[in-house]
């Protein structure tokens, strides 16, 4: 009934013509968001050509415009828990005491609470993941309080999986949780709801013990810091964002800074640690004028990063992210931050919500991912490859020359992996985050080579076919190489294919 009510309303709303809104549109930056509360609407959204009044009332006639209604929410509510049946039939885990809860959902016994008790389990104790794990917490801890009633082990196990995830806030945010936290749990101690038995199977201890270790990482990196600074290191940036650039809107940028529907401002750390490393593939045509283009986007951004470069990247056919990505490699091999993070000027389309981008880019700013992340895709389009019950598959044409003769020439290979035997997997359109030690896994000729392939001539053109050199005018305008190329980057920096 919600979803055929928001259908209802969202199609009430008028169609605006593609001159005064849809260019204004991108990814998490859409009508519903920007163009309300009035009068002004959302101030995350606009700049100077951006107005509200060009975007959300210049396509509308005057009838129209006075007729707008506020829309609907853009954002989804909560799950809600299942209703537990009236009468528990199913037995608590094996040597556990049943707690008969005092709440809405009856006790620890319910079907549904053990469920998540063995997942909870498997991923704090085996590292097992179970993504409807993290769909149901979100339930518990909407509803903490009634689930407390009924079974505080679940409701303490919900809300420590809330505290691992956002682990790398600020202080103020992340230990007036924990406070909570403890304090709900030492009053389950007392009242002698929580059990001695729910130890054994709920992994409280775990899951407690995983999320301080997660918090020291992010100290030891500050103080690793405050000491370089205190023997007279300059403080470089320690995250690169690197972007391959055309003429975009980079409006979504200032969502590192504040996400409109969050409280969290990260301002100060993102000006501190992040620098924005635009590679422009469109350069203007004169001097003059890619000085004034370099000049106008180092003036936009300046206030929101520690530095922000502008670096022109001329192909000999177009190779868009590939001799992006790779110029700055070969640029700065020896200096980049512990990470760096490539994305393509329209991240938001290809990144399943900004909350992912922001909050990667706070963590791994400040020092708080793990070790072993070593490099991380952030786009949500999975291309899992193979054709082991296809008889007409396309990646068995691939196989016979395109993507053989690409990864053969990359990697300097006798052979390559099949597309069509699935060897290959993985996501449309290159935004990741990787580690300055999984970079310099291969060395600086390595990366040379591959800017001289895709960027600085036609080879990887030439490499599409057999019998002549020729460069197909629509392989330039598919980009096909740098297409191709989407299945080796994890593989350059040490990932598994």
């Amino acid at each position: 009934l919600l979803l055929l009510v928001l259908w209802a309303v969202l199609h009430r709303l008028p169609r605006l013509d593609a001159r005064g809104a849809r260019e204004c549109w991108v990814g998490a930056l859409t009508y519903e968001l920007c163009c309300f509360p009035e009068p002004a609407g959302n101030p995350f959204c606009w700049d100077a050509y951006y107005t509200r009044e060009r975007c959300c009332i210049a396509a509308l006639g005057d009838e129209e415009a006075s007729a707008v209604a506020a829309p609907p929410s853009p954002f989804v509510a909560p799950p809600v828990l299942p209703e537990p049946p009236r009468e528990q039939t199913h037995a608590a885990g094996i040597g556990e005491e049943v707690y008969q809860g005092r709440g809405l959902f009856g006790g620890c016994e319910w079907t549904f609470f053990q469920e998540f008790k063995r997942k909870a389990h498997a991923w704090y104790v085996r590292k097992q993941i179970h993504l409807a794990m993290f769909h149901e917490f979100i339930g518990i801890v909407a509803q903490f309080d009634d689930v407390y009633e009924s079974c505080p082990a679940a409701a303490l196990t919900g809300f420590l999986l809330k505290l691992e995830s956002l682990y790398f806030e600020e202080d103020a945010v992340f230990y007036e949780l924990l406070d909570v936290y403890t304090l709900r749990y030492q009053r389950a101690v007392a009242e002698g709801w929580l059990l001695a038995s729910h130890h054994e199977g709920w992994p409280l201890v775990q899951g407690f013990e995983h999320i301080l270790e997660l918090r020291r990482r992010g100290r030891t990196w500050a103080q690793r810091r405050e000491l370089d600074a205190a023997n007279g290191g300059r403080l470089a940036a320690s995250l690169d964002l690197v972007i391959c650039f055309c003429a975009e809107r980079l409006v979504w940028l200032r969502a590192l800074h504040k996400v409109p529907w969050r409280v969290q401002d990260r301002a100060e750390d993102i000006r501190h640690n992040v620098a924005l490393r635009l590679y422009h593939k469109c350069p203007p045509g004169t001097p003059e004028e890619q000085e004034a283009e370099r000049r106008r986007l180092v003036s936009d951004w300046a206030s929101y990063f520690r530095e922000v470069e502008v670096r022109y990247v001329w192909d000999a056919a177009r190779a868009d992210d590939c001799s992006a990505y790779l110029a700055y490699i070969v640029d700065r091999y020896d200096s980049m931050p512990e990470y760096v993070v490539f994305l393509h000027a329209d991240a938001p389309e290809h990144i399943p919500s900004l909350d992912l981008l922001t909050d990667t880019v706070f963590a791994a700013s400040r020092g708080y991912l793990p070790e072993e992340a070593g490099f991380a895709h952030l786009a949500h389009n999975h291309v899992a490859h193979g054709c082991h019950s296809y008889e007409a598959c396309e990646t068995r044409a691939f196989d016979h020359l395109e993507f053989p003769r690409l990864w053969k020439a990359i990697f300097n290979s006798s052979i390559a992996p099949s597309l069509a035997e699935g060897d290959v997997h993985a996501y449309c359109c290159v935004q990741f985050l990787v580690k300055r030690d999984r970079i310099r896994l291969r060395p600086l000729n390595f990366y040379q080579r591959a800017l001289a392939y895709f960027g600085e001539t036609l080879e990887s053109y030439y490499q599409l076919f057999v019998a002549k050199r020729f460069v197909r005018p629509s392989d330039v305008v598919g980009r096909t190489p740098c297409q191709h190329a989407m299945y080796m980057w994890h593989a350059m920096f040490g990932a598994a294919l």
